[in-house]
């Protein structure tokens, strides 16, 4: 069985994005570690709200441990960073910190994890989100501190598989290696959808469906990465 650990910018990430994917792994016994940048703080309470604005990390925290719970993860790691507070419509912002601190965190995670496979946010950000673009080139920095130690594989989830090419999530630059019908194991994911839930108002406002069963992907492809980790861009 292998260890793959999950490197997220925000909660709901790891779920929007590969949630299907670790509800297989957590199915077939590989162990799970999940590193999230952020507790989410800058994001929205949800309709009606979860809380005050100013508990919003707190209990993005407990969403997220609760998502955790349904994926059997075994370490969930917070790097503890400040998610900026953006309002609806706003253009979402990446985290206040020089990118040689944001690397070093990223490393020292992935230095005591130091799992099998890693996988993490698409080059293009998903929907283009500053944060998710600067995590990407975190873990890139911080596999690059940690040679000669390499993960034997490293993913980046959302990739273009051609037929989902137009999703708003798709990163278009990055074709997909392999793509996976998570029907089986959808429950899973819709289970830990369902924990975050702060941002289930944001979830279906953006994919214009009723529910949140509706707005989950079944399609999830990944792009695999050559690990001359030297040579990526």
């Amino acid at each position: 069985m292998s260890h793959v650990a999950v490197i997220a910018a925000h909660p709901d990430d790891e779920t929007m994005f590969a949630g299907g994917t670790l509800a297989k792994f957590s199915a077939e016994g590989h162990e799970l570690s999940m590193v999230l940048v952020t507790r989410g703080e800058g994001g929205e309470v949800g309709e009606p709200p979860v809380g005050p604005k100013e508990r919003l990390g707190e209990l993005r925290e407990a969403e997220m441990r609760c998502a955790a719970a349904v994926y059997g993860v075994r370490r969930l790691v917070f790097l503890g960073f400040v998610d900026p507070a953006i309002e609806i419509g706003e253009r979402p912002k990446c985290i206040k910190a020089p990118l040689d601190v944001f690397v070093a965190a990223v490393a020292r995670a992935l230095d005591e994890l130091r799992p099998d496979v890693v996988m993490t946010h698409g080059t293009n950000g998903e929907y283009g989100h500053p944060q998710h673009i600067y995590t990407r080139q975190a873990v890139w920095e911080a596999l690059r501190m940690l040679r000669p130690w390499r993960p034997q594989e490293l993913l980046t989830w959302c990739a273009n598989a051609g037929t989902n090419a137009e999703d708003r999530l798709t990163n278009r630059d990055d074709p997909a290696s392999w793509s996976l019908d998570v029907t089986p194991w959808f429950e899973g994911k819709l289970a830990a959808a369902l924990c975050h839930r702060s941002q289930h108002a944001m979830f279906m406002r953006n994919s214009k469906t009723p529910d949140v069963a509706s707005m989950l992907r079944r399609l999830e492809a990944f792009r695999r990465w050559d690990l001359g980790i030297v040579d990526l861009a």
